[in-house]
């Protein structure tokens, strides 16, 4: 994603500087009037989501993808899909105890690829009487959405659109608020593409207490970041990045792939399908990309991509998303309701139905 603001001397001068330089396609982030000793003029902050033009040599700032970057990841996945194929004869489940074998039989059904089943087989294979949780537990593991396991002071969420993010953050936000009571919380919105998105954070956070600023550009948000100093916690919804862009680069771009308090949480749903998951998870591969947030629980049929994306990438799960709700809807991983998600299909508890107790009628 292009983003590029403008300055003219008034609206439309800066609207041809846009189309002249983004096109047509290019989408309005914010258009703001200046002025400052006696000289007024216009602003206008625009996007296109397309990749920026190949940069010069030794510029990497959006480290944007070679060309044929895309081709060459869809031809590496047929070569390990026909690799796995010829893997496959030689695994032989019989060697494994009954209940190992259906367990891993189940993880199929369930959707978790070829390659994960086979690591777990693997490691099964040196002990009939291991349970398959060890090895599982290895591949997936999970670190609790809390201050012990998260210590950073800013949060950030990625992924796609309509995986849920903007409503993952939200719910981070008056989750700590609930767990911290007086801590002192900002909500900084960088997705100026989503009108929507915008709007019902500054809604909720108005009713919760929270403060919210939005950030249309990178020198938008460095001025919010540098004014958030005093903030305890900082949660920041991120943009989706665009086709042929990478998380890394768009970090780059708004000069927070540098911050050693950050840590940006992957939002993602077991609804896709695996081609489009695997793409996903190369977009948003980054060394600040510290975990995954599962959303949509409920209108999920299967679980095993639970299990793909963290054999794929090592990310930890951080929290667990379900429901139309705000409170009680996002709870932190634990390992058990990972277990319970993929064999049981059954959902994390609500922290408010916890508290009312089993026989709260």
């Amino acid at each position: 994603m292009q983003v590029k603001t403008f300055t003219a001397k008034d609206a439309p001068a800066a609207m041809a500087r846009v189309k002249a330089e983004l096109g047509g396609d290019a989408v309005i982030l914010s258009t703001r009037k200046c002025a400052e000793g006696g000289r007024s003029w216009c602003e206008i902050t625009a996007a296109l989501d397309s990749p920026l033009p190949q940069a010069a040599p030794g510029d990497d700032a959006l480290a944007a993808p070679a060309p044929g970057w895309g081709e060459w990841h869809r031809e590496w996945d047929q070569i390990k899909a026909h690799l796995t194929a010829l893997m496959r004869p030689q695994l032989d489940l019989g060697a494994l105890a009954p209940r190992q074998r259906q367990a891993l039989e189940h993880l199929e059904a369930e959707g978790v690829g070829e390659g994960a089943v086979m690591a777990l087989a693997a490691a099964l294979r040196a002990d009939r009487q291991a349970s398959i949780l060890a090895p599982l537990g290895a591949m997936v593991a999970a670190a609790p959405m809390d201050a012990r396991h998260w210590p950073q002071r800013l949060h950030a969420v990625a992924g796609p659109s309509g995986a849920g993010k903007t409503t993952t953050l939200l719910r981070m936000a008056l989750a700590c608020q609930q767990a911290r009571p007086g801590a002192r919380i900002l909500l900084v919105n960088a997705d100026a593409a989503q009108a929507k998105g915008r709007m019902f954070l500054k809604h909720y956070a108005e009713l919760s207490g929270i403060t919210f600023r939005e950030a249309a550009s990178p020198r938008d948000l460095a001025g919010v970041l540098a004014a958030g100093q005093k903030f305890d916690k900082v949660f920041l919804d991120l943009p989706p990045v665009g086709k042929g862009l990478t998380l890394d680069g768009y970090l780059k771009l708004l000069g927070l792939s540098e911050r050693d308090d950050l840590a940006v949480h992957l939002v993602l749903s077991p609804l896709y399908a695996g081609a489009q998951l695997s793409s996903y998870l190369r977009a948003y591969k980054s060394p600040k990309t510290a975990s995954l947030v599962w959303t949509k629980l409920d209108e999920a049929c299967n679980y095993g991509d639970i299990v793909n994306a963290a054999y794929a990438t090592g990310l930890p799960v951080s929290a667990l998303s379900f429901g139309t709700g705000l409170r009680g809807t996002l709870v932190p991983a634990k390992a058990i309701m990972l277990w319970k998600l993929l064999f049981k299909h059954e959902l994390p508890q609500s922290p408010i139905e916890e508290k009312r107790g089993r026989y709260a009628h």
